[in-house]
């Protein structure tokens, strides 16, 4: 308790100093903090708009469907059977299940030609499945008799196109030859995700039959919506095995999610590279302070090891007080960041103040995010700001701790 209080004291003689030491720490926390909870946010949104809007939690095909060739999709195209459709309904946590047809196909207006993958649908069972319909901002979504078309926003506004307009589809059938569909948009959708607003339409998969030469009730993807993204792994993992030998083969939406997956794990490394940067400077500031602590008081140090302290205890009192800096500093940061993310998860942050309207650099989602929470971030940088404060005193305390007490006294 002694070499506490002897500590505590010395903390405060030079407030201004202490406080901007503090500061530095505080700093790297605050902003080690917001950011984390920024990724986690845009990783939750990412993989949401993934699962509601282009993949479903997980989806079943034919093997060679995932397989990387050039082959047409059409190819791999099947009469989901009723043993299959049971495989699938009987698996812990389905909630339901839509058939879909993609393939390629370039979209044109006349003036302007677009490639564009085209998703084939049931009108019926799709909205059970995905939200698109959801953001629909002009026309009608698909129903059961329309032979439209459904496109995202950016589509339109690069084809310059509006819901009563006419549109060709240009497209290779099954077969390898070239075919077309004609009709008019039947609506528009401003999803978040840009990929869905960009790059995909939506058709009546009952008015595509005869165009693409699929036997009606064809489909190359069984796209299965879960109760959660945990069971639906898990879930993926029990139907793979079921159906290993019969040529078919799940995959859930962490496939689909890969690039997302990647962009986490290189923004959290950044975001480490930014705080290790930060709290340098900081163990830097507080080993000047250690130093300029000890000259200052040079006199008193050598008193100290005249009425007997040891190298250790002197060593421990300038270690105190720098834990004392690293315990304000992760005390402020923690707070102030606490305060900071609560707002970001309040208000959101727009992504196209930072990257441009139509700036995406390939991430899944557009608009507006929202912070997440992540507690054990909180913990980890708490602790870790007061080791790097005790860890940056321990050379300057030694130094300060073993100068000769008549050298100190008479600061020689």
């Amino acid at each position: 308790m002694y070499l506490l209080r002897i500590a505590a004291r010395n903390l405060f003689r030079r407030r201004r100093r202490t406080l901007v030491t503090a500061g530095v720490l505080a700093f790297a926390i605050i902003i080690f903090l917001v950011v984390e909870s920024m990724m986690a946010g845009l990783t939750e949104i990412s993989y949401d708009n993934i699962i509601n809007l282009e993949s479903a939690h997980l989806e079943v095909g034919r093997e060679e469907l995932y397989q990387q060739d050039f082959e047409s999709p059409l190819k791999k195209s099947f009469y989901p059977g009723e043993e299959l459709i049971n495989e699938i309904t009987a698996l812990p946590g389905y909630r339901s299940h839509t058939e879909v047809l993609d393939f390629s196909a370039n979209i044109t207006t006349g003036r302007d030609e677009f490639p564009v993958k085209v998703r084939a649908i049931d009108p019926e069972s799709f909205p059970m499945v995905f939200d698109n319909s959801d953001y629909l901002t002009a026309g009608e979504f698909l129903t059961s008799e329309a032979e439209g078309l459904v496109i995202g926003s950016q589509l339109a506004d690069v084809l310059e196109l509006k819901p009563g307009d006419f549109f060709t589809l240009l497209f290779q059938d099954r077969e390898g030859s070239f075919n077309t569909i004609e009709g008019e948009i039947q609506g528009i959708v401003t999803t978040p995700h840009p990929d869905m607003n960009l790059g995909t339409v939506f058709y009546n998969r009952a008015q595509a039959y005869n165009a693409l030469r699929v036997e009606p009730g064809a489909a190359n993807r069984i796209m299965v919506r879960m109760t959660d993204r945990e069971v639906a792994v898990s879930a993926a993992e029990s139907l793979a095995d079921s159906l290993t030998g019969t040529g078919f083969s799940a995959r859930t939406w962490e496939d689909s999610a890969q690039m997302v997956k990647a962009m986490q794990a290189a923004g959290r490394l950044e975001n480490y590279v930014v705080l290790g940067l930060i709290l340098i400077v900081g163990a830097i500031g507080i080993s000047n302070v250690v130093i300029l602590a000890a000259l200052e008081r040079m006199e008193e140090i050598g008193m100290m090891k005249a009425m007997g302290l040891k190298e250790g205890e002197i060593v421990g009192v300038f270690a105190l007080e720098a834990i004392g800096i690293g315990l304000m500093g992760s005390i402020i940061g923690c707070f102030v960041g606490f305060i900071s993310v609560a707002l970001f998860n309040r208000f959101g942050f727009d992504l196209g103040i930072l990257l441009g309207e139509e700036t995406t650099f390939g991430i899944p989602l557009i608009g507006r995010i929202y912070g997440g929470w992540s507690p054990g971030s909180f913990v980890l940088v708490f602790f870790f700001g007061i080791l790097v404060a005790f860890l940056a005193s321990i050379i300057p305390a030694f130094w300060a701790a073993r100068k000769d007490p008549i050298d100190a006294i008479y600061k020689r």
